[in-house]
């Protein structure tokens, strides 16, 4: 046995097909349908069964994806610490993020993070905040780039800053007349109770812009009308700013998109909890290497 037989049977377990499996492994499918059988047949038992929706895994093969996810876990961490005990300072950082995140974050944290490790490759993976947390679950990932709150995992994080939302509508919306000004902000503010009866456009609740926004909502005592809902949030802009509804956003992503009609943007008080709070979050059951430490620390620093 060893490292590279347990990354075959965990990835036909998670892909549920040796052909899927061998295309993510870049090997032939006849060479890794040949080592399931020659490993089965040296167990005596089989390990997976073919079911109606692929490949299942017996007791057995249960069994033997527990016993390979722990035996590359603690082979990983005594890699990552003979690399901090040696000084190489090689290998590899697998960074996870969603699309937004990294077009603002990693620019300005990764040539930082390579002139200091060189010989360190940052391997980047994007997704949802729904993949990031199944990725980090599975110790695929050193480090996340997200925003709390955690749905479906318990793992460890370091909070690097928490960012105001807006509200965002049309120049001709009812709700320009409930704004109101605050000497030294970028933005006039809202009640977002103002907005009860109005129409929303709005991301989809898997996605942690939605989430917040539902947070917004509810505090603000409002079931919303919701007129579309848009995995983009730049396109539920384009449409706030064209008077299709309401929706919200983090205030950095003001500066991602540019609008032919551009909206109005407008503050709600802290009683809403109109903020999400950007962390690095690491799985909760290993060390962090030095890299990974470095890493973090350099984020920390790019929003000070």
């Amino acid at each position: 046995m060893n490292t590279r037989e347990l990354e075959y049977i965990l990835a036909i377990a998670k892909e549920k097909s040796i052909s899927k499996a061998a295309e993510k492994l870049y090997v032939t499918q006849p060479a890794l349908s040949l080592f399931l059988t020659r490993l089965e047949s040296q167990l005596g038992t089989p390990l997976f069964i073919r079911g109606a929706s692929g490949l299942i895994p017996t007791f057995a093969g249960e069994r033997y994806i527990q016993m390979s996810q722990k035996v590359l876990k603690d082979y990983r961490d005594f890699e990552q610490e003979l690399c901090d005990i040696s000084s190489l300072h090689m290998g590899r950082l697998k960074v996870g993020t969603s699309a937004h995140i990294g077009s603002y974050v990693l620019p300005q944290v990764i040539p930082l993070f390579n002139r200091t490790y060189p010989n360190i490759e940052v391997s980047i993976s994007e997704g949802n905040s729904q993949v990031l947390e199944h990725m980090i679950s599975g110790n695929e990932l050193d480090v996340a780039l997200m925003h709390l709150p955690l749905k479906h995992i318990e793992a460890n994080y370091v909070e690097i800053a928490r960012e105001r939302y807006v509200m965002a509508f049309s120049k001709d919306h009812p709700l320009n007349r409930k704004l109101y000004p605050r000497e030294g902000e970028t933005y006039p503010y809202i009640d977002p109770r103002a907005a009860a009866g109005q129409k929303f456009v709005l991301s989809f609740p898997y996605q942690r812009v939605r989430q917040i926004s539902d947070r917004i909502l509810e505090k603000a005592g409002i079931t919303p009308d919701i007129i579309l809902t848009t995995s983009s949030v730049q396109t539920a802009l384009r449409f706030a700013g064209v008077g299709l509804g309401v929706t919200f956003l983090p205030e950095s992503y003001i500066q991602l998109f540019r609008c032919t009609h551009e909206p109005v943007f407008c503050y709600m008080d802290d009683d809403f909890e109109a903020y999400w709070t950007f962390v690095v979050v690491y799985p909760g059951d290993v060390t962090l290497s030095g890299p990974a430490r470095a890493f973090i620390e350099l984020t920390k620093e790019a929003y000070c």
